[in-house]
């Protein structure tokens, strides 16, 4: 059964997609339909306004949850 917790380690992708920029935008709709548990660490991490460094740590940490959980394929066309 699946559980719905609400913590501030996490956020909603409505929340971070109102104030981010493209490149966030981007990241935040990729990862739309992810339930692993790490997706909404990821949200919340770009919910924070990362730098650029930190947006290509963020990438990649995106794009390996997204090849765990869709397969490579898929993974690089949510990201395009």
């Amino acid at each position: 059964m699946l559980q719905h917790i609400d913590s501030q380690d996490f956020a909603l992708a409505d929340t971070v997609l109102a104030d981010a920029d493209p490149e966030t935008a981007v990241l935040v709709q990729a990862l739309a339909g992810c339930c692993h548990p790490k997706a909404g660490r990821l949200l919340a991490r770009l919910g924070a306004h990362p730098d650029a460094d930190a947006r290509a740590a963020l990438r990649a940490d995106v794009l390996q949850l997204l090849t765990l959980t869709f397969g490579r394929a898929e993974a690089l066309r949510r990201l395009q």
